[in-house]
């Protein structure tokens, strides 16, 4: 059985504002690499969870995640990977989803929580964020502000 927040309880995580765990400075993951990184609530009363997640063979291959309560993806930031296929359902559980229903959305995309589907819907991402060609520091910035954090760490450039 599939457990799910309710798309109010999705829509509150995300929009709450959120404050690193520390003061460390983010090291931004080279080829292969994940890293996790914990942010709060202002109030302390949730937790969440960034990860970033770089492919080995293709260097711009990377994925920006913000999950709640560790299991449920609120938001996934894919760039350089494959098209995503979204579900195609009679009518679109979102009306912004509607022109997207059971479209393949090519990379970059945009993986939004809704009720009853967990991360399966994605946009383009471009409808969101205006400068993905930016550097991969950059990105995760803009990201990080999409995802209401409030205090951005430092982070730690890497060479390629």
């Amino acid at each position: 059985m599939a457990i799910f927040l309710k798309q109010e309880e999705a829509d509150y995580l995300f929009d709450l504002d959120k404050i690193p765990e520390d003061d460390t400075t983010i090291d931004f993951p080279s080829q292969g690499e994940k890293i996790n990184l914990t942010f709060t609530s202002t109030d302390k009363r949730e937790k969440f969870i960034f990860d970033i997640t770089r492919a080995y063979v293709k260097l711009n291959k990377i994925t920006y995640q913000k999950r709640a309560r560790k299991a449920f993806v609120l938001r996934r930031l894919d760039i350089e990977g494959p098209t995503h296929l979204n579900p195609l359902v009679e009518f679109a559980p979102m009306e912004f989803l509607e022109p997207y229903n059971g479209m393949e959305i090519p990379c970059p995309h945009l993986h939004i929580y809704i009720e009853g589907y967990h991360h399966k819907w994605a946009i383009p991402a471009r409808d969101i964020f205006a400068n993905l060609n930016e550097e991969m520091d950059s990105v995760l910035k803009d990201f990080l502000e999409y995802c209401n954090v409030i205090k951005i760490p430092a982070i730690q450039k890497i060479l390629f």
